[in-house]
């Protein structure tokens, strides 16, 4: 925050909107709901012996008021840390702690910074960065004290009226005991476990205190022992903290070295010492991934679309009651819903400015039909002769070096080297921005040299994807056009002087409907595919009706193929057309999995091996969540959350080259859904239990009625704050174009104004720097 610039300060309950400038750089925030404490704040009317309750008013570093506000918002900036009075519409100074730059002062040594702060019970205390470790100011016992790694200092300041005063190390006592696992504090959370040891002193339960530090997590436990999280790799760097509403420990962890790439664990608090392996769920109840290439997550958060496999540093994260989380990287938000018992089978939803997923369901294969922008889209063949029916190369530049390309009798590229590479490439003309999918047929595959399809900006470019094929199947490449011109090469490797050739045919470009899974597994577009609002003034769209030249077909993606292990397909339709297709798997000869609307208006789910089950509820007009599953060797249609059909589902739905059509069948383009339109289609390797399909539907429903927005305000997804108040349940999320409020799912409200660091909110009052 600039110089001057005001924080703005929101009570929903009764003072509406007002501002308050400061006059330096906002690090954190913390609105302090003393009525909150486990007194109630009730230890605000038990102060009157101390020295800041007597100590002079109306100075530079005390305000007018000597009793500790009901509402205290405190605010962490470079050199202070500032207590403004929030029972008071006009926000005053109540109370100032300075820095002293060449030793101790209240809360801080030398004029180091503060990095978050929180209170409880009468307790402030603060994150320090710069070896400082973690300090507190306690109310009520009326001191200051310092946590370091091994030591304990303190009283620093003997009396909270003397918190400013420069105080020489030699008269801070020290006591040698456990501390912080790493002097350097990123955040700081604390809470008051039921059944806390009660201090004399005070007469109040003590808090349990949890650090995030640059080489673990440590939580000091109410009976002063310290335990510490850490990681038995370099990844041990943690930049946020929280307790969960269940009273477990949940952090993020990032790579020390390059910080490219976090986890966000919750645990049990630990009776000992913990260190737990990189890359394992190991002891934690849950387990989020940045990294796209970590099957092994409960669940991957949303990371910047250019990022590499390695992922994004988490920014910022809070909890949300029901063991649910929100987590940040840089490009929007993912709300998480664990399933601590199943672990892989957590719920997780993106939330960006431009789409939002809805709940998908643990090892997510497919989320699509979640955008915002109601254009239609009309997608057609960019690729010229990729069937390569002229009997020749028309159209492709011949490459070869040394190998050779050339087109057989039965109208199919094959390219042949022993030394050198046989290649081929086409320029095509691509939308800066537009994302399309690129495929491919492989016939025969290299005994040797392995065949690879490459996107990029030049011949043989990688700059937008490369995908290596071994096997005999369809390949297909989702990528993002960079420039307007974009080539497509086909490259056999070297094959170490032995001859080796690949056969290839039926190479496509089409625009794409994306995947926004963390697969990214894009749909192609045929014909024209309208979009429409599910609802006047709402955020979402609705894909079709279809017909059976316009629809959305996935090339063959190896994915989908569950075998007869569980899968899920959750999506919401409209429509009262009989006998249309909400989307099939299949060849032509074959089916592998469908769910279409029967003519008596019931959902019909096939499931591998002639199994099919039908729903007994009948579809009407109206947006309906269907979910079609199999679990433990059993099919489940559940209609708007509750089950309505069941049967047994031992049959494979794993079916070589099938295309998944969306809004019609693929093989040749047939039967669609013509009647009907659909929204929100996720399909997983995991079944979500029957609480998580009533969740799914309770929480999306929302957002297909009139004006229901779902996605951040504003065109930035680089969110800058989160926040969340537990009275009103709603989640704040800050971006440069201003304040999302999110009850949910759906945005209930937002603000126009920039955020920047940090946003707190408490019991209806919402501010934000």
């Amino acid at each position: 925050m600039s110089n001057n610039k005001a924080f703005k300060v929101k009570n929903g309950l009764d003072l509406g909107e007002y501002s308050k400038a400061i006059s330096d750089t906002a690090v954190d925030i913390f609105v302090y709901d003393t009525r909150k404490d486990s007194d109630g704040g009730a230890w605000r009317k038990r102060t009157q012996h101390t020295s800041w309750y007597n100590e002079t008013l109306n100075t530079a570093t005390r305000g007018s008021r000597k009793e500790f506000p009901a509402v205290a918002v405190i605010v962490a900036e470079t050199t202070t840390i500032t207590i403004y009075d929030g029972d008071d519409p006009d926000l005053p100074m109540w109370m100032v702690f300075n820095s002293n730059v060449s030793t101790y002062s209240g809360l801080r040594y030398q004029g180091r910074g503060t990095n978050a702060i929180t209170a409880v019970n009468g307790i402030l205390y603060t994150a320090n960065g710069t070896t400082d470790g973690v300090y507190y100011a306690d109310f009520l016992k009326d001191h200051t004290w310092r946590i370091h790694t091994s030591n304990w200092y303190g009283p620093v300041a003997k009396t909270l009226a003397g918190r400013n005063e420069a105080i020489p190390t030699s008269e801070v006592p020290v006591q040698t005991r456990e501390g912080l696992v790493q002097f350097n504090a990123n955040d700081i959370a604390a809470t008051v476990l039921p059944n806390a040891p009660i201090d004399a002193a005070t007469g109040l339960p003590v808090p349990t205190i949890a650090v995030a530090t640059d080489g673990g997590v440590s939580v000091i436990k109410d009976d002063g022992t310290v335990v510490d999280i850490t990681n038995s790799s370099n990844y041990d760097r943690g930049l946020s903290v929280s307790f969960t509403y269940d009273n477990k420990v949940a952090f993020a962890q990032h790579s020390n070295s390059s910080g490219s790439f976090a986890w966000y664990l919750v645990y049990d608090i630990p009776s000992s010492d913990k260190s737990h392996t990189v890359n394992t769920r190991d002891e934690a109840l849950s387990w989020f991934e940045t990294r796209r290439d970590n099957t092994n997550s409960d669940f991957h958060i949303l990371i910047t679309p250019s990022a590499s496999d390695n992922g994004d540093a988490i920014q910022e994260a809070v909890t949300l009651p029901n063991n649910e989380l929100a987590v940040t990287c840089d490009h929007g938000i993912t709300k998480l819903a664990e399933d601590r018992p199943n672990g892989t089978s957590a719920l997780g939803a993106y939330i960006t400015s431009d789409y939002a997923t809805g709940w998908m369901n643990g090892d997510i294969k497919l989320a699509t039909l979640s955008d915002t922008d109601d254009t239609d889209v009309t997608g057609s063949e960019l690729v010229t002769n990729g069937d390569f029916a002229t009997g020749d190369l028309t159209s492709w530049n011949n490459t070869s070096n040394s190998g050779t390309a050339t087109v057989n009798g039965s109208n199919q590229l094959v390219l042949a080297d022993s030394t050198g590479n046989g290649s081929v490439n086409q320029p095509i003309t691509t939308v800066v921005g537009q994302t399309y999918v690129v495929s491919v047929d492989q016939l025969v595959a290299p005994s040797s040299g392995g065949t690879s399809l490459r996107v990029g900006t030049a011949a043989s470019g990688t700059q937008n994807g490369t995908l290596s094929m071994s096997a005999v199947q369809t390949y297909a490449l989702t990528f993002t056009a960079t420039s307007t011109t974009t080539y497509i090469t086909l490259l056999l490797g070297i094959g170490a002087g032995v001859e080796t050739t690949s056969t290839l045919d039926n190479v496509s470009v089409r625009l794409a409907e994306e995947d926004r899974s963390v697969n990214g597994n894009g749909l192609q577009v045929f014909g024209t595919v309208t979009k429409n609002p599910v609802a006047t003034g709402a955020d979402l769209v609705a894909y079709g009706p279809f017909s059976s030249n316009n629809g959305l077909i996935q090339p063959y993606n190896s994915d989908l193929d569950f075998g007869t292990d569980d899968f899920s397909i959750s999506v919401w339709h409209k429509g009262t057309v009989a006998n249309d297709y909400i989307l099939a798997r299949r060849t032509p000869a074959s089916n592998a999995m469908f769910v279409f609307i029967h003519s008596s208006g019931t959902v019909q789910f096939f499931h591998g091996s002639a199994s099919e089950i039908g729903s007994t509820s009948i579809i009407t007009g109206e947006w309906t969540h269907i979910c079609c599953l199999r679990r433990s060797g059993r099919a489940y249609v559940y209609v708007n959350g509750v089950e309505d059909a069941t049967g047994t589902s031992n049959g494979s739905v794993t079916l070589a080259d099938a295309e998944l059509g969306v809004g019609l069948r693929p093989d040749s383009l047939g039967t669609a859904l013509s009647g009907g339109s659909l929204a929100l289609l996720r399909i997983s390797a995991t079944a979500p239990s029957p609480e998580q399909i009533a969740k799914i539907y309770e929480d999306e429903k929302v957002l297909f009625q009139e004006n229901a927005q779902a996605t951040l305000y504003g065109s930035s997804d680089a969110v800058t704050a989160l926040a969340y108040d537990d009275t009103t349940n709603i989640l704040s999320v800050g971006t440069s174009a201003g304040r999302s409020d999110f009850q949910g799912l759906r945005r209930v409200n937002n603000t126009t104004n920039a955020v920047g660091v940090a946003i707190s909110a408490s019991n209806g009052m919402i501010v934000e720097e």
